[in-house]
């Protein structure tokens, strides 16, 4: 399994942006801009990775990992 999907199972807090509460979700929700309910004022949250840098995070962190298991390799 690469890290990238261990990665986006993390759960984060955000806050309601209507009213504060923090609001449980995972990296993946925001991946697929999932949306959300708050469970204290029942707003809607619409989870948007406007500039695709969750996307792009996550393809370097496995690139990363990819050059490391390569070079570990290497050494023995």
């Amino acid at each position: 399994m690469k890290l990238s999907a261990e990665i986006l199972q993390t759960l984060v807090s955000i806050p309601c942006p209507s009213c504060g509460y923090e609001v449980e979700i995972q990296l993946l929700d925001a991946r697929v801009q999932a949306y959300r309910y708050c469970p204290c004022c029942r707003n809607r949250i619409h989870l948007v990775d406007a500039d695709g840098s969750l996307f792009g995070a996550l393809e370097e962190v496995d690139l990363a990992m990819d050059q490391l298991t390569k070079a570990l390799k290497g050494l023995f």
